[in-house]
């Protein structure tokens, strides 16, 4: 009941616009969506529910815009949004160096490197709080892809913290909890390179009087993006507070310690064959990024408009080839290398599935226009221009959870963010700092709603990374994120509506995050 509580906090507002007769706005776009998350989160089965949430998606598309089908619209769930998660470039470079990443890892952990890069980083890593702090700077080294942050440092420490009894469910959180904050605040990233496109895409076509520069709009947003960087700063305090709250403390306090069964797994080799290949995945994938992009712009420019697809794709391929030809030196039989690469890719047949489904709904709730509905609430209020940053914080966040992606909310959002903001500062205010607050909040309240979403891609791929179960990563993470959400709503009224300084803002926010560790934590 707590769980149905929540989630219908999170859709209210959107459920009560829909009945203030705004059926231009494609209310209905929610119901694939409400369907989906309500029935993964009570039955537990997901595959099962993102297959229902697409199949009542498709069916309403059909009744709503008498779409080409044969049987109500089922037949589209196969032949349209299923086939084309597959097919579509993006998605099947993801599941390449997915496939490709989770080999190599297999590969290298079962030739043995990475018990001997477990015992190197038991030099430092001598307790659970040592092992997750490596864990939590790890995905600051990954800052520039947070589908790389997510697959190189969940796979990498999934042996380390089995070692120290840390659970999966923790595991997966800091994984999570950092690849796309990280990614999305860095000055150069994969993530940076699409808002500032779609930030001077906006003052493009809604120009501001002294403002031209996209880059340096997003600059002076980043002191503005309140749930990143506290969520950053709440991992680090409960890590070094040793505490936990909520679903997260029952998975800490029952975390049975993983033993190792076979020959293979107890094999050592040097730790140095374990941290080149995942150097060379690394430095492949920037350079591939670098490499395709706009280097007439600089190296900042090019890695913002390089291809991050096909950066990920040279830089998996590079690992796997040469992971693959450590284990023939290693003079381990061609055989037992090959099995262990198909082992390896086997173990994410299941999260991929998923992953494919949350796709095809992504791409329904799009046919059924459910983020120009949730958009046009932002064009259709009333509020004051100072309240803009904390609604978009809002609707960017149920936007988000609704439709299970970071990217697909920003797009949506921040054009019309910049167009209403051209419209008060081109006539009533001058103050710049809302149009700061309001882009970072479209960024904060984005990846809030993938962090809390069952259907997100980086959720998925944070599961099947650290070889958590989906839901158990879901439920323990929701806790979080959601208080996270909440401090970072009010300081962002402080911030925006009571003018009060961002730094100071800054230092009370991090006083309440350690008070509330320090009350509830245990």
């Amino acid at each position: 009941m707590r769980k149905i509580l929540i989630i219908s906090c999170l859709l209210l507002p959107s459920i009560v616009w829909a009945g203030n007769g705004q059926q231009d706005l494609y209310w209905y776009g929610l119901i694939p969506a409400i369907v989906s998350i309500l029935l993964a989160i009570l039955t537990k089965q997901v595959l099962v529910s993102l297959f229902v949430g697409v199949t009542t998606g498709s069916i309403i598309n059909y009744l709503t815009t008498n779409s080409d089908s044969y049987f109500f619209g089922i037949d589209k769930v196969f032949d349209r949004y299923l086939l084309n998660s597959i097919t579509d470039k993006g998605h099947a470079s993801v599941i390449l160096f997915s496939l490709l990443i989770a080999g190599s890892i297999h590969l290298i952990a079962k030739m043995g490197a990475f018990n001997g890069l477990v015992f190197w980083l038991s030099k430092y890593a001598k307790s659970k709080r040592s092992a997750l702090l490596i864990t939590y700077f790890m995905g600051f080294f990954v800052f520039f892809d947070d589908y790389a942050n997510t697959l190189v440092v969940g796979n990498t420490m999934r042996k380390i913290t089995d070692k120290f009894k840390i659970s999966r469910e923790k595991l997966a959180f800091i994984v999570d909890a950092t690849a796309a904050p990280i990614a999305s605040i860095a000055f150069v990233s994969t993530w940076i390179g699409y808002e500032v496109e779609l930030i001077g895409d906006g003052l493009q076509n809604s120009p501001i009087a002294g403002v031209d520069n996209a880059y340096g709009v997003f600059l002076n947003s980043i002191g503005y993006s309140f749930y990143p960087i506290l969520i950053l700063v709440f991992i680090l305090i409960l890590i070094l507070s040793k505490k936990d709250f909520g679903p997260m403390l029952k998975f800490e306090k029952f975390t049975v310690p993983k033993q190792s069964k076979t020959d293979e797994e107890n094999k050592v080799v040097s730790p140095v064959l374990a941290v080149i290949p995942i150097l060379v995945l690394l430095f492949t994938t920037i350079f591939g990024i670098y490499i395709t992009g706009d280097e007439g712009g600089g190296v900042v420019n090019a890695i913002q408009t390089g291809d991050c697809y096909k950066g990920l794709i040279w830089g998996s391929s590079a690992c796997f080839v040469l992971s693959f030809s450590i284990s023939l030196f290693l003079r381990n039989k061609l055989s037992n290398t090959i099995n262990w690469v198909l082992e390896g890719m086997k173990d994410l047949f299941s999260a991929l599935v998923i992953l494919i489904l949350a796709w095809a709904l992504n791409s329904n709730l799009e046919d059924l226009q459910l983020g120009k509905y949730l958009g046009g609430i932002i064009t259709q209020s009333n509020l004051s221009f100072e309240m803009m940053p904390a609604l978009v914080f809002v609707l960017s966040g149920i936007t988000a959870f609704s439709t299970g992606s970071s990217f697909s909310t920003m797009g949506i959002l921040i054009p019309i963010v910049v167009a209403i903001c051209s419209e008060f500062l081109n006539h009533d205010f001058s103050d710049l700092t809302i149009l700061y607050a309001s882009i970072a909040s479209v960024l904060s309240g984005a990846v809030m709603g993938d962090h809390c979403s069952p259907i997100s891609d980086t959720t998925v791929l944070s599961s099947m990374a650290t070889g958590c179960n989906h839901i158990n990563h879901v439920n323990s993470q929701l806790t979080y994120c959601l208080l996270i959400g909440v401090v970072s709503l009010v300081f962002i009224v402080i911030n925006s509506v009571l003018h009060i300084n961002v730094v100071l803002t800054y230092i009370i926010a991090f006083l309440v995050i350690y008070l509330i560790i320090r009350l509830f934590g245990k």
